[in-house]
C-alpha cells in the first residue's frame, strides 16, 4: 500500500471520487468540502488517499484544525487502518481527532492509541440518512419561506440555541451572526412559517454530484411538538428533488429517538454512519 497526498482538489478529485461515489450520502461531507474547495482558494486542507497496485483503495482528508475525516469505503481490510496510523506517526502529522464510519474510526483509534499517550473520547455519534422520495405531504397551514436579512437577529438566535441543543462545539454570537449572514446571502435558509410566524428552520448545505444535505434543522422549544419540524424537512427535501437532485442526505443524534422518528417517517433511510473521536 502507498500513501499519496495530493496539493491540487482537482487532481484529488480526479483520483477518489469514483470512489467516494459509491456511497455518496456516506461521503457527502468529503465530496461537499471538495466541490466547495474546487472554486475557493485554500491552502489549509489536506488530502490524501491510497493505492494498492496502482488503484485507489481509500481516502482520506482535512481541512486545518478540524479532524481528519476518512472515507466510507465497504471491504476495507482493517491492516490499512494500522499503516495510516503508523504514517502519520512517523511523518509528525497531527491528529487533533477523526471522524468517519465507526468501524473505520475505532480501527484508527485503536491503532493510534498505540502510538500516542492520548484520551480518546466520543464527541459525536450519528446516522447518515437518504431521502429518495418524500412520503408524507407537509401541512397547509404552513408554507417554506426562503430567509431574508429582515431575519438575521432571529436567525442568529435561533443557532446559538441549536448548538446548545447539539453535542457540538457551542456557538457564539459572533459565529451565528456570520453563520445567519452566510445562510441568507446565499439563499439557502428556509423558515417554516405558521400565518407568517417562523417557528421553525433548516439550511440547505453541502452540494455533491447526485444530491444535497439539509442541516441546521431547528425548533424553539415553544413552538416544539406541532410537527414543524417535520413540516419544514419534507417541504425543503420535496423542493431540492423538484429542483433536480437525485437525493438529500442529512445527519442527525443517533440517540435522539425524536428526530431519527421524524426523518424516517418523511422517508429518510440509514445509509451510514458517522462518529467523532477527538484527542487530548
Amino acid at each position: 500500500m502507498k500513501i499519496i497526498f495530493s496539493s491540487s482538489i482537482k487532481n484529488y478529485l480526479e483520483k477518489v471520487e469514483p470512489l467516494l461515489l459509491r456511497k455518496e450520502s456516506s461521503n457527502n461531507l468529503m465530496l461537499g468540502l471538495l466541490e466547495y474547495f474546487k472554486t475557493t482558494m485554500t491552502k489549509d486542507v489536506y488530502c490524501g488517499y491510497i493505492e494498492d497496485g496502482g488503484e485507489v483503495i481509500y481516502a482520506f482528508m482535512q481541512t486545518v484544525p478540524n479532524n481528519w475525516i476518512l472515507a466510507d469505503v465497504d471491504h476495507v481490510d482493517d491492516q490499512l487502518f494500522s499503516t495510516l496510523a503508523n504514517f502519520f506517526y512517523k511523518k509528525a502529522i497531527k491528529v487533533p481527532g477523526v471522524l468517519g464510519p465507526i468501524h473505520n474510526v475505532e480501527c484508527f483509534v485503536r491503532e493510534w492509541l498505540k502510538y500516542k499517550k492520548v484520551k480518546a473520547s466520543i464527541k459525536m455519534n450519528q446516522v447518515i440518512y437518504q431521502l429518495n422520495e418524500v412520503r408524507i405531504t407537509p401541512s397547509p397551514n404552513g408554507e417554506l419561506v426562503k430567509a431574508t436579512k429582515s431575519e438575521h437577529e432571529l436567525i442568529k438566535s435561533w443557532l446559538i440555541q441549536f448548538g446548545k441543543e447539539t453535542k457540538e462545539k457551542p456557538i457564539t454570537e459572533i459565529k451565528a451572526s456570520q453563520m445567519a449572514t452566510k445562510y441568507i446571502e446565499n439563499e439557502s435558509l428556509y423558515l417554516w412559517k405558521v400565518d407568517g410566524m417562523p417557528v421553525s428552520m433548516a439550511n440547505q448545505s453541502r452540494r455533491t454530484k447526485n444530491g444535497v444535505s439539509i442541516n441546521a434543522v431547528f425548533t424553539p422549544d415553544e413552538f416544539k411538538r406541532n410537527g414543524y419540524a417535520t413540516n419544514i424537512v419534507a417541504a425543503l427535501s420535496q423542493k431540492l428533488l423538484d429542483s433536480g437532485y437525485q437525493f438529500c442526505s442529512l445527519y442527525t443524534d443517533r440517540e435522539n429517538p425524536t428526530s431519527n422518528k421524524i426523518y424516517s417517517n418523511i422517508g429518510y433511510d440509514v445509509v451510514g454512519s458517522s462518529v467523532v473521536y477527538e484527542f487530548k
